[in-house]
């Protein structure tokens, strides 16, 4: 089964960047330790329960996401309308929940048995060197899979952290998906064929909750051209961003641009960060991150917006987007969380 020819070029782009990342195919002891080797939780407000009954909470049907272990515990069924997911997660690693909305016909049972095991086998390939066996691997993708279409849903969030994002739903069959990985293997792909990975369907009915669209505090906005566009400067306190997607375009890495938020401190390497984010090299989207997590929004058509609330404390943050080379397409932006207090 052949890819269509956009998907055939970025995986030769793919395969370029594995020539190069031979050298760091052996994956380091670290990889494999627990993420509680991130920088701690209580250096974020946004891990408290106090999330809960957060404003942009109160004006929109709530859906509850909570990750133990690499599981999402969430409903099978929520209205259409404007939905605010809220992620819990409980777990040791950083996680997120990309929404995907599934062509007609297509369930979580073809997800991971058509789609998860080549991205899974063709990652082992290229991490191997073996850059044709690896090209037929992903070849193995069924045509349906350019038929999803990814929705947006809370951002990466470290392990003691809680996030929410906002968005639209409109009726259909969905998935939360997670494809971090640890120890070299993507969290949404599971071994066993009895078993699923990191994933969880759910459905959005005809009903529509009536809930109201959030009202934003910051204004961002994301395109190709100008990377991300957001104020240099956030007072501190609950924020709610209104995160715009200007256009939406297929990265080096298959994926759209997302917008994620990031604590720094004063030991934070950008370069760093700026690596982990491409999930092509051995280190990219590998746990432990080298950063603090707390949620955004991942990626979504062009034109659409979704609504990302946190509660800051004074600081240095990055938003930075999941492709290949952030700083360089102006997707990796810092700025600073001010006293709300101070004149």
């Amino acid at each position: 089964m052949k890819l269509p020819l956009v998907f055939m070029t970025i995986l030769a782009t793919a395969l370029m960047l594995n020539g190069c990342q031979r050298q760091k195919t052996e994956q380091s002891a670290e990889h494999a330790a627990p993420e509680t080797n991130e920088p701690a939780v209580a250096e974020a407000e946004s891990n408290e329960p106090a999330m809960a009954e957060s404003s942009a909470a109160q004006h929109a049907s709530v859906m509850p996401v909570t990750i133990e272990g690499l599981t999402f515990d969430a409903p099978e069924t929520v209205p259409s309308g404007w939905t605010t997911i809220r992620l819990t997660n409980n777990s040791g690693m950083v996680h997120f929940a990309v929404v995907e909305r599934l062509p007609e016909g297509i369930t979580i049972k073809e997800q991971q048995k058509q789609a998860a095991p080549p991205f899974q086998q063709g990652m082992d390939l290229l991490n191997k060197g073996e850059d044709e066996a690896a090209q037929k691997k992903f070849g193995e993708l069924p045509d349906w899979f350019q038929q999803m279409v990814y929705t947006g849903g809370p951002g990466l969030t470290s392990g003691g952290h809680h996030s929410q994002t906002t968005l639209y739903l409109e009726p259909g069959n969905y998935l939360l998906e997670c494809y971090v990985k640890t120890d070299g293997v993507f969290h949404s792909y599971n071994p066993d064929p009895n078993s699923y990975g990191m994933v969880h369907a759910f459905t959005v009915t005809d009903d529509a909750s009536g809930a109201d669209e959030p009202a934003a505090s910051i204004e961002l906005t994301i395109s190709s051209d100008n990377g991300i566009d957001a104020p240099e400067q956030v007072a501190a306190g609950e924020q709610t961003v209104a995160v715009h997607f200007a256009d939406q375009t297929l990265h080096e890495n298959f994926a759209g641009h997302d917008v994620h938020l990031a604590r720094l401190d004063e030991n934070t390497d950008l370069q760093v960060l700026d690596n982990w984010m491409d999930w092509r090299r051995p280190e990219g989207l590998q746990t432990p991150a080298p950063v603090t997590f707390l949620g955004g929004s991942n990626e979504m058509p062009a034109g659409k917006t979704a609504y990302f609330t946190v509660t800051l404390k004074p600081g240095r943050y990055a938003w930075i987007s999941e492709v290949p080379g952030p700083h360089e397409k102006g997707m990796l932006k810092t700025f600073e969380v001010t006293d709300s207090n101070s004149e």
